[in-house]
């Protein structure tokens, strides 16, 4: 599969809910991180790769929850963890990235694939 046609998207928990970038005025609002396989790569590693890029917040990856093809890109959604855990009253890393209450995620990401949100269903 082309590098283009196949993005990486880390599903980020921790005690303050789960990491998301904003996006004012698009359409979703706000995003997973993530990003698009370099050659050779794995999508753990591009999921840690692509959280950092994104948003200064390190990751381990973990298991691969799902793949999703939409419009002719896979997606390819992986758990992770932060390497330091935030507090769990943490909301803004920063002006663009911020914690969101699992409860939060459907509203600004109401497309999530059903794996996905089943993940972040407290008590899973």
């Amino acid at each position: 599969m082309s590098r283009g046609s196949h993005l990486v998207l880390a599903v980020v928990t921790a005690a303050p809910g789960v990491l998301l970038l904003h996006r004012p005025g698009e359409t979703p609002p706000a995003v997973l991180p993530g990003g698009r396989p370099e050659p050779r790569e794995s999508v753990g590693a591009t999921a840690e790769r692509g959280c950092a890029e994104e948003t200064r917040v390190r990751i381990r990856a973990g298991k691969v929850l799902g793949r999703d093809v939409v419009d002719g890109i896979a997606t390819t959604y992986v758990a992770a963890r932060p390497v330091v855990e935030p507090a769990p009253g943490d909301a803004a890393v920063s002006l663009h990235v911020a914690w969101y209450r699992p409860e939060q995620v459907d509203l600004v990401l109401p497309d999530l694939p059903s794996f996905v949100t089943g993940w972040l269903r407290p008590g899973r």
